[in-house]
């Protein structure tokens, strides 16, 4: 018996199944906008890239300083080195270098509605260069001027070559231009602040590097008048957000203090104060926030971040740039026309069988 195209049974399946993956399509589609500050946060990241490149083609094309891993990261630094304070993680290290990582503390700031032209307290040690950097970058995105005291010593796989600290680093970037503030004040770091479980090579070396950059050393035994001496230059200016990187001893207190301390921003009263005796619980007493860049996989999977960056991750495209706005105009309007499209096509061949079957039949056939 005669059957036209559209009343077969395989192909009301077809077109059955067809039409439900177009449904499916349209409703699961969506549309990527730019969140709120992409430009800056683009921007930060840019700059990132930017000022670690130019330490790669200073340190190991101009300097020829030999990569301590080579299929690494070329600011991953040695585990062990005369400047090398205490123990710290692989993964947190390079996962910092990751240049959406500046976004990241752009999102920061942009969240604590920190003018352009503010002042921002700075502390950092050589432990994170890559956050260092990101922190700078994120600083100079959004306009903000930034007083900084840094330390020389670092943890593992931090900036631990001897023949090039992290104050190195920092005065090379500012002398080419990449940053347009350097460090105030810097420390030999690690132990009381003063390198006590360094070798006394080790301090020399933080020494010198703190001296042939024209920084003031900062080698004061009591932890009180250290807080002191580094709150009279931070209080020189009106100081609008402290943000920590890394572990310092006097900005953020032993180890149990440390990992007692919460990551990213912390707003005054957010946290109980026993005393004041660190950096961080001072601005929190003067009801200033604070930016703790610490506890690197907390802040990783809290912005959505890899820990670490895998080889296909692609910068400038996660959620601290891009949101999702449900169902895309353009799918939708795909997906109607392929299902309409396809129905109407087989109407048309079914009514034009039908046609030529009438015109082909006899009249005496249906006597």
């Amino acid at each position: 018996m005669f059957r036209p195209q559209i009343q077969k049974t395989r192909v009301m399946l077809m077109l059955c199944i067809l039409n439900l993956l177009m449904v499916y399509w349209a409703v699961n589609s969506y549309v990527q906008v730019p969140t709120y500050g992409y430009e800056l946060k683009k921007s930060a990241a840019e700059k990132m890239e930017d000022s670690v490149e130019l330490l790669e083609k200073v340190l190991y094309s101009e300097e020829n300083i030999k990569i301590p891993y080579p299929n690494q990261h070329f600011l991953i630094g040695p585990e062990r080195s005369e400047i090398q304070t205490t123990e710290g993680s692989f993964a947190s290290k390079l996962s910092v270098l990751n240049p959406d990582f500046a976004a990241m503390i752009t999102e920061m700031l942009i969240e604590l509605e920190v003018e352009e032209g503010s002042h921002a307290a700075v502390a950092y040690t050589g432990s994170y260069p890559g956050a260092n950097i990101a922190v700078l970058s994120a600083l100079e995105a959004m306009g903000l001027e930034a007083i900084i005291i840094s330390s020389c010593g670092s943890s593992s796989f931090g900036a631990t070559q001897t023949e090039m600290t992290w104050i190195d680093m920092e005065t090379l970037l500012y002398k080419r231009g990449s940053l347009s503030t350097k460090s105030r004040l810097a420390s030999i770091g690690g132990g009381f602040d003063l390198g006590t479980q360094l070798s006394q090579k080790g301090k020399e070396v933080c020494e010198a590097s703190i001296y042939n950059n024209n920084i003031e050393l900062l080698n004061i035994e009591g932890k009180d008048e250290n807080i002191d001496k580094r709150m009279s230059v931070y209080d020189a200016e009106k100081i609008s957000v402290f943000i920590n990187v890394g572990g310092g001893i006097i900005s953020t207190g032993d180890s149990l203090q440390r990992a007692e301390t919460p990551a990213g921003i912390i707003y005054p009263g957010d946290t109980n104060l026993d005393d004041s005796q660190t950096v961080l619980n001072r601005f929190l007493e003067k009801d200033i926030p604070v930016i703790n860049i610490n506890h690197i996989h907390i802040l990783s999977e809290w912005y959505e971040l890899p820990y670490p960056p895998g080889k296909n991750y692609q910068h400038g495209e996660g959620t601290l740039f891009y949101s999702k706005k449900q169902y895309n105009s353009t799918v939708i309007f795909i997906a109607l026309f392929l299902a309409a499209g396809t129905v109407l096509t087989v109407g048309i061949i079914s009514h034009n069988e039908i046609k030529r079957r009438m015109h082909s039949s006899e009249p005496e056939s249906f006597l």
